[in-house]
């Protein structure tokens, strides 16, 4: 929770910083990263800053090694950007920046139509709470893209395009009531949580697409 409130007090004093000159910009967009609001501030003709607040939760069942798990996906993050734009008569830019984020994927192992959980390699009678898994990223991740707009050109309104990745390798903690733990072998116990481990590896890129609608006034 502490870092959510970071993140949401980090595009907080932004948009203040942003709102206290001339050349303000807010806008509202959403994407990959989730639906959420920012404020862009021009630095020079060429260069600027943006800040912003986003966020998404829905449902997200998936299958590990043959376990079926009843999840959660929750969309959490902050950003702080540094635009440069290349070409004086477009808004095309050039965008690095971080991700502060508190993004977590939570799921509860499901039984089989036999009743079981399968735990590594063994299959266990449903006889408690259901195993769970917990599925975070880093709560800072470098983003580097491109996009359109945010480029102090005339008051009014404008649209926002990103395209880029945030990279951040994900980490996984694979909880198992007591009860488990005299049905089965800690090294089954210690493969499930390889299993899910090994699954979400590869996930240590994450697209982002956002499109958006500003104001500057």
């Amino acid at each position: 929770m502490n870092q959510v409130k970071n993140a949401a007090l980090v595009a907080a004093v932004a948009m203040a910083v942003a709102g206290s000159v001339q050349a303000q910009e807010v806008y509202v967009h959403g994407g990959t990263l989730g639906a959420g609001v920012g404020a862009a501030l021009p630095l020079t003709s060429w260069a600027g800053v943006h800040a912003e607040f986003e966020g998404l939760g829905f449902s997200h069942s998936f299958n590990v090694s043959g376990n079926d798990y009843d999840g959660h996906l929750k969309l959490l993050q902050g950003g702080l950007y540094l635009d440069l734009f290349p070409f004086s008569s477009s808004g095309f830019r050039l965008t690095a920046g971080a991700l502060i984020n508190d993004d977590e994927l939570t799921g509860q192992a499901v039984p089989n139509a036999q009743g079981n959980y399968k735990i590594g390699d063994e299959f266990v009678p449903a006889v408690g709470p259901a195993p769970s898994t917990t599925i975070t990223l880093p709560r800072v991740m470098p983003y580097l893209g491109i996009g359109y707009g945010h480029k102090p050109v005339s008051k009014g309104f404008g649209l926002t395009f990103d395209l880029g990745v945030a990279y951040g390798r994900p980490r996984t903690t694979y909880n198992v009531p007591a009860i488990y733990s005299q049905l089965t072998s800690q090294a089954n116990i210690d493969q499930e949580e390889q299993n899910i481990s090994n699954k979400v590896e590869r996930y240590k890129v994450y697209p982002v697409v956002q499109i958006g609608v500003s104001y500057r006034f």
